[in-house]
């Protein structure tokens, strides 16, 4: 009798787990480089203009991102995580290119939006529905006409 080494559903565990650690290492690492201020966000604010102030939003935003997508459930903190970290690495994609940096100076943050993207497509189904809104009178009647 044959196994399979590998089912569908040991693969997609491991693809989730694969892009969440590549996304929150980063995550990680780009909060700590935020709420520390080192030389390079520094060079990097400056070049782009943007305060200081905001690598301390930035910062935080990404430690409280990291946390949500690890937390066990919560479907909806985990929803807007996703779509926390989608805006934090598109927005750093776009302000590079609109700063001038080019395609290529402007591509650094393309594999961690990725790997937001491929963690959040990876994830359980029922991380990824919310019963808040399935279970919204609004969507309930919605949902019933069509």
């Amino acid at each position: 009798m044959s196994r399979k080494l590998f089912t569908r559903s040991k693969v997609r565990t491991i693809a989730y787990w694969g892009a969440t650690a590549v996304l929150v290492a980063e995550t990680l690492y780009g909060a700590y480089w935020d709420l520390s201020r080192v030389d390079y966000v520094r060079q990097v604010f400056d070049r782009l203009e943007y305060p200081m102030y905001f690598a301390t939003i930035l910062g935080a935003a990404k430690l409280a991102a990291v946390a949500a997508v690890l937390t066990p459930g919560a479907p909806r903190l985990k929803e807007w995580a996703y779509a926390g970290l989608t805006y934090i690495y598109s927005g750093a994609t776009l302000s590079h290119l609109l700063a001038g940096d080019g395609v290529s100076g402007s591509m650094m943050p393309v594999p961690f939006l990725a790997a937001g993207l491929l963690s959040w497509a990876f994830s359980s189904q029922s991380q990824r529905e919310s019963k808040l809104w399935t279970n919204s009178p609004a969507f309930t009647g919605i949902s019933a006409r069509a």
